[in-house]
């Protein structure tokens, strides 16, 4: 065996209880200061797979054949447990889920210093906020002190990669660490792993469905249809030159452009927000100390026309989320108006929002209810504003979920059955029930993988000309944002810094910060052209 050989995979297999195959076969291998990327749509395996190197399986899948060599040592359920958290640690896709919301932050990364590395308490607090330092987050004697809930879509991942090195493992999985976050985050996120890496001496297994990440940091790669794995490589030559089918079509759905979004500026406006303005109340030092506010949203404006897709793109924290909240009513501004077909909203006025405006959360694991069928779920509101009635409900379920690209039959599972992108397909599934005239799409495309994404995009294009569809579309990935928008806002720190037509502001961007995102918007055949000239 290979000196340098962290990881072997031989002949991995997964199976239900009920012997139905989900991985068949998975051998790779990765070595000691190595970056391997793991990538293929959802629902191939990628993700079951490096549970299953974690012993982390979840009830009624079992491994059925091969096994998992670390550092030359076979390893059992008993091994993996004793290595899991130090040796062996991972980042996963969603830190709201993975993380407990009921313990502070620093309290969460102190557990494992203490329980692997026999910290006492006070020491494992100090060295939980040198490790929040180390990750890049501001502040972090305070960030320290606060809840998972509080931060920003890229601190919270940041404090998920400070929580896996706080053990100083060799090996680090790193499940899409990137997903929900913005162009100019995940440069950073990826860049700090990358030195995590080389600092510490670690190997990475990183799954992900986006290639541009894969060419730009991964050494080599593994492709995975349907649980098995049909062509790994070194980037460069994988990349460059496919050999799979399956691997060609992943490349080609990259570079797929839709046709150009279509202007709307004569339509009348059906939502418009004049100053929207919001901020929230910081925690008091004292009890009776006057409390101080954050403002997340300066005052903004914003018009939205029939059958427009207007796109929102910014950093996290920056108030897309907010001012995309702020429109549908589903929190209280401050100040402002909001105008709906001409008719202006406020108070409980907004109530009447819930009908024709609708949002697709970013987050698919904590928008589904997970004891209930994903059928109820989307049948849920065709009941309650009695838009079906008997067996037209279920009809139209079955309708919704075929429309997003799923079956029929899907209805009667539960959304832990389903992958990240299965169940954002699902939410999407569920907003539309409701035949909104704007629906708010909040990365609604972020855990979704190339082909997928490109279906959703088309979806989202198909409803606008049928339904006259106006989205309000909130998203950190610019080529999604140039395929599919007509006008483009750019937010940094809560204002407005730059909107127009989205081919002037993509190609001919005036303001400094829209300058850098796109400079930091990852493209695969430009990394691979780098990674070419630096070899």
């Amino acid at each position: 065996m290979n000196s340098a050989r962290l990881l072997s995979v031989e002949n991995l297999s997964l199976q239900t209880h009920d012997r139905r195959q989900l991985v068949q076969n998975v051998s790779f291998h990765l070595d000691q200061r190595e970056i391997l990327a793991l990538v293929g749509e959802s629902g191939s395996g990628k993700t079951l797979t490096s549970l299953a190197l974690m012993n982390l399986l979840p009830a009624g899948v079992q491994q059925s054949g091969g096994r998992v060599v670390f550092n030359g040592d076979p390893l059992d359920a008993r091994k993996t447990q004793l290595l899991r958290g130090c040796r062996i640690a991972t980042v996963f896709q969603e830190p709201m889920t993975s993380m407990n919301p009921t313990l502070r932050i620093g309290e969460q990364i102190a557990e494992v210093l203490v329980r692997h590395r026999q910290f006492s308490w006070k020491q494992a607090q100090q060295e939980a906020i040198a490790l929040l330092d180390r990750v890049g987050i501001v502040n972090p004697a305070q960030r320290a002190r606060q809840y998972i809930h509080q931060l920003s879509g890229g601190m919270r991942q940041r404090v998920m990669i400070a929580s896996a090195i706080s053990g100083q493992p060799e090996l680090l999985i790193a499940d899409e660490p990137t997903t929900a976050l913005d162009v100019t985050i995940q440069a950073q996120i990826l860049a700090l792993l990358q030195e995590l890496q080389q600092e510490m001496g670690m190997g990475i297994l990183l799954i992900t469905h986006d290639l541009s990440v894969v060419a730009r940091y991964a050494d080599r790669v593994c492709v995975m249809q349907h649980g098995q794995l049909v062509e790994q490589g070194a980037v460069l030559n994988t990349l460059s030159a496919p050999q799979h089918p399956y691997t060609r079509k992943l490349i080609a759905a990259s570079a797929v452009q839709m046709p150009e979004a279509i202007i709307m500026a004569d339509q009348p406006p059906l939502l418009v927000l004049r100053d929207i303005s919001k901020s929230y109340p910081l925690p008091r030092r004292m009890p009776l100390w006057p409390a101080k506010r954050q403002t997340v949203l300066h005052p903004a404006n914003l018009t939205i026309a029939q059958g427009e897709i207007v796109g929102l793109i910014g950093e996290s924290g920056s108030g897309k989320t907010t001012l995309g909240s702020a429109a549908i009513g589903l929190i209280a501004a401050d100040a402002g108006e909001v105008h709906f077909q001409g008719q202006h909203l406020q108070g409980r006025q907004l109530n009447t929002l819930r009908r024709h405006a609708q949002i697709i959360f970013q987050d698919p694991y904590a928008s589904l209810n997970p004891k209930i069928s994903v059928g109820e779920q989307i049948a849920e509101p065709l009941r309650v504003w009695h838009l079906r009635q008997g067996a037209a409900v279920d009809e139209r379920v079955k309708e919704l979920l075929m429309l997003v690209g799923l079956k029929a039959e899907h209805a009667h599972r539960l959304p832990g059955a389903f992958s990240g992108g299965q169940r954002q397909r699902i939410a999407i599934a569920r907003a539309l029930a409701m035949e909104p005239k704007l629906l708010v799409a909040d990365e609604a495309v972020a855990a979704l993988d190339l082909s997928v994404r490109g279906q959703i995009l088309a979806l989202f294009n198909t409803l606008r000309h049928k339904l006259g569809l106006s989205v309000l579309f909130i998203s950190h990935d610019l080529s999604a944002v140039r395929q599919l928008c007509d006008r483009v806002v750019v937010m940094y720190h809560g204002e407005i810094v730059e909107s127009g037509i989205t081919a002037n502001v993509i190609n001919h961007p005036q303001n400094h910060y829209t300058q850098q995102l796109l400079a930091a918007a990852p493209d695969v055949q430009q990394a691979l052209a780098q990674r070419s000239a630096a070899v």
